[in-house]
């Protein structure tokens, strides 16, 4: 047994190398190959969190110049991960669905910390024409980052018209709720209205739902939704996707292991616009210290048991 608590402990079977995750659980399992050791859940407390698939990160409308539209962003990737495989998967499983994205209120601006706000907004680098590197050295060229000025306006500034392909939409403030840009990018949000609404031939399938955060994790602090409703549903485990892998994702990742939650990344379904050592790292990290990482198609393949 790895753990000491008789609520939360998982079981090692040392021939086949499987971590059991489900604590105990007799019927609706579900065994999924990750790239460390094969993992079994109890699909009743397993929740898929998808993070931040929204049009502030997603569209290719609001792109610098130079950067053609129609080229396909890791933020798209891993939404047509999702698409073709992920969800579908998680929802046959009966996994519950949770879409956890940025949407804020006037109430979270006024209490949201300057990091926060440097984060999502333009302050330019200023290097020294000269640096002593007895003092510090200078990090490489590749390290450094050119803010998108179509995004990074700051919290609550106002994006201003947007042109898509067949018409002008007000961006609305950034991050705030009910905003176009705080709006789940199309191609999701069909997948999340299809999983919301009920539907006659499955009346006891779980609901896809909804959530907002006010910060990069959503399992912040000891009082969030997200932590709310895992609670309340008596989730333990964690299928993670979205974006940035590097950021939000991986921030409610981090919590949520600190948390005590079993963590997954789906790592075709989650990506990042930062450069790839950045992705690599966190791979390398969730898989041999917070969790297993593993694959849409994985899940798709994953057998239920019994």
């Amino acid at each position: 047994m790895i753990g000491h608590s008789p609520k939360n402990y998982w079981n090692y079977e040392p021939i086949t190398g499987q971590i059991d995750l489900s604590r105990g659980a007799k019927d609706k399992t579900l065994d999924l190959q990750t790239t460390t050791n094969p993992i079994r859940l109890d699909t009743n407390r397993t929740a898929l969190v998808i993070i931040d698939m929204q049009n502030l990160f997603l569209s290719p409308h609001l792109r610098p110049a130079g950067i053609p539209k129609d080229e396909i962003s890791p933020g798209q990737r891993a939404a047509k991960a999702l698409i073709d495989d992920g969800l579908s998967a998680a929802r046959s499983a009966g996994i519950q669905v949770i879409w956890l994205s940025w949407g804020l209120t006037e109430e979270d601006l006024e209490t949201m910390p300057p990091g926060v706000m440097r984060a999502f907004g333009i302050y330019p680098t200023k290097t020294p024409p000269t640096t002593d590197p007895s003092v510090i050295e200078p990090e490489p060229a590749h390290m450094l980052r050119t803010r998108n000025p179509n995004i990074y306006k700051g919290p609550g500034e106002p994006l201003g018209p947007i042109t898509l392909d067949n018409e002008i939409v007000d961006g609305g403030r950034m991050l705030m709720q009910d905003s176009w840009s705080c709006a789940l990018y199309p191609p999701l949000e069909k997948e999340f209205l299809k999983g919301s609404t009920p539907s006659p031939d499955h009346p006891d399938a779980k609901k896809d739902i909804l959530i907002n955060k006010n910060r990069m994790s959503g399992l912040w602090g000891s009082d969030q939704e997200l932590e709310r409703f895992l609670e309340a549903e008596g989730i333990a485990s964690l299928l993670f996707a979205g974006v940035n892998l590097d950021q939000c994702v991986g921030g409610t990742l981090v919590d949520a292991f600190n948390k005590g939650y079993d963590c997954i990344l789906l790592r075709d379904a989650s990506g990042t616009s930062s450069p790839g050592f950045s992705e690599k790292g966190w791979h390398y990290n969730i898989q041999h210290c917070w969790g297993f990482v593993t694959t849409c198609k994985a899940l798709k393949e994953a057998k239920c048991c019994p």
